[in-house]
């Protein structure tokens, strides 16, 4: 059976856990705009690896068609040799230039978030077990030794997962400053604290 949503699987836990005035937790929903501000923050650019790899694969192949083409036009028509090179290797080189352009607007990455990431609300906690993401029927939870660090700038919180994406926490979720100052300073005591207990066992 699923675990109650706010609700960990812990039945006893240790004396030498962290312990809070209130368990973390936080939820909220995402926006557009949010979205698009996470991706940017994971990802390098705003088109994938693979549409850079075949764009750039399939460019020379048509630059190397054209000259091909173009200069056997120009052979056949009774053209000078060095105007076939010269003419060739420029209709070749704008041909290559605005395939690889078309190519990368094609593949740009017009809409962010999957369907259910701005349609359900968002909730993380977090306890001696590591940090729990539960949107609608599915919940992950994340071991602490699986997360590497904890950042936090003006707009995110960020737990950088080992072999997984990231948790970012949008700094809107909290009511002010002083309470997200202070949830993310839990977050880093129960992280110390797995730490601790992963060494002494």
């Amino acid at each position: 059976m699923a675990a109650p949503l706010f609700h960990s699987n812990i039945d006893d836990p240790s004396p030498s856990a962290v312990e809070a005035e209130a368990p973390f937790r936080v939820s909220g929903e995402l926006g557009e705009k949010q979205i698009k501000q996470l991706a940017r923050r994971v990802r390098r650019g705003h088109v994938g690896p693979t549409s850079v790899y075949y764009a750039g694969v399939t460019a020379p192949a048509i630059t190397a068609g054209m000259a091909t083409i173009v200069g056997a036009s120009l052979s056949r028509a009774g053209v000078a040799g060095e105007w076939v090179v010269i003419t060739s290797s420029l209709v070749a080189a704008m041909a290559g230039i605005t395939w690889y352009l078309i190519f990368m607007r094609w593949s740009y990455r017009h809409s962010y978030g999957r369907s259910s990431e701005l349609r359900k609300t968002t909730h993380i906690e977090a306890d001696e077990l590591g940090v729990y993401l539960t949107r609608g029927t599915i919940r992950t939870r994340i071991s602490w030794d699986g997360i590497d660090s904890i950042a936090t700038d003006m707009k995110f919180s960020r737990l950088h997962v080992l072999d997984g994406d990231d948790v970012l926490i949008p700094s809107a979720w909290f009511k002010n400053g002083k309470e997200r100052k202070a949830a993310i300073a839990h977050l880093r005591a129960l992280k110390a604290q797995s730490e601790i207990e992963a060494e002494a066992a």
